[in-house]
């Protein structure tokens, strides 16, 4: 099933919290610029993958903005404009283990409310010293 649109998807993701409303920039990531669109309009459509530079105060949901509009735009839209996987190379041991850990918790939440279609993706730990599972081990097929 997919998701009405944008806001409701990103909240279905963080079913336990508080706030569970994308900030704007999270939406623009996702959806592409509002310009003249309604609301409805641009937060159920999606965008072609670019790059950017994000800058976002710490502790104001960057991980999540990014990896829920590759979600968002190549599984829930199935868009082939967005790369199948998404690829987050981090610095340190415990930052790798946080983001898997969120990513794992906001894409079960989102296919336990039936808003992925057609399969959930994998999260894989690509890092030293990690042993992976069988299927983990499939990743790049």
């Amino acid at each position: 099933m997919t998701p009405v649109d944008f806001s409701t998807f990103f909240a279905a993701a963080f079913p336990m919290a508080k706030a569970r409303h994308p900030h704007g920039y999270q939406s623009r990531l996702a959806c592409g610029n509002r310009n003249e669109r309604s609301d409805s309009d641009w937060l159920s459509s999606g965008v072609a993958c670019e790059s950017f530079l994000i800058e976002v105060p710490t502790g104001l949901g960057k991980t999540a903005g990014t990896i829920m509009a590759w979600l968002w735009n190549r599984v829930a839209l199935q868009d082939p404009r967005w790369p199948r996987r998404l690829v987050y190379c981090l610095p340190m041991r415990t930052l790798v283990e946080q983001t898997a850990s969120e990513a794992k918790q906001w894409v079960a939440s989102l296919a336990a409310g039936n808003y992925i279609p057609n399969g959930i993706p994998r999260v894989v730990i690509l890092m030293g010293g990690e042993e992976l599972s069988s299927i983990g081990r499939s990743w790049d097929l």
